[in-house]
């Protein structure tokens, strides 16, 4: 299978879906912020969501041990960013020149995705979804960026 830059994945019903250029990223972390782990009532699988106070590597990082012990494949989780809180979390990380240092700090891939709400950062595994739909929401984790911008 591909990598994940338009990455293939197998859907629920075993075909393959995408995560690539089509998916509408905003509407996915809107699906993704109603799935809460915590919403009251239900027993299905949710994801997990924490509030991030302050946009940075630390916060990625606590992010990426809450969501690990959920996960069906914790070693696959990968984060999806916006550009704009790429370029922050860079501009802050003064000892990391790109993404592939922050990707070398954190252990994980980090997709910029042109599509990404700056309120939103998704930490999933790529086959937990296919485009929008939420197919293992356990393997998703969701920070909330406040206003930290």
């Amino acid at each position: 299978m591909p990598e994940l830059a338009g990455h293939t994945i197998k859907d629920a019903d075993g075909g393959v879906g995408t995560m690539d250029e089509s998916t509408d990223f905003e509407e996915l972390a809107s699906r993704v912020r109603t799935q809460s782990e915590d919403a009251a009532g239900s027993d299905t699988d949710r994801v997990t969501i924490r509030s991030l106070d302050e946009l940075d590597a630390d916060a990625l990082a606590e992010l990426l041990e809450a969501a690990e012990p959920n996960a069906s494949e914790p070693g696959s989780l990968a984060f999806v960013l916006s550009r704009a809180n790429t370029d922050l979390l860079l501009e802050r990380e003064t000892d990391l020149e790109g993404v592939e240092d922050l990707e070398t700090e954190l252990g994980r891939e980090i997709r910029v995705e042109k599509g990404m709400p700056d309120d939103t950062i998704l930490l999933l595994d790529p086959e937990a979804v296919d485009g929008e739909e939420l197919l293992e929401p356990e393997s998703i984790a969701c920070g909330i960026v406040g206003s930290d911008h």
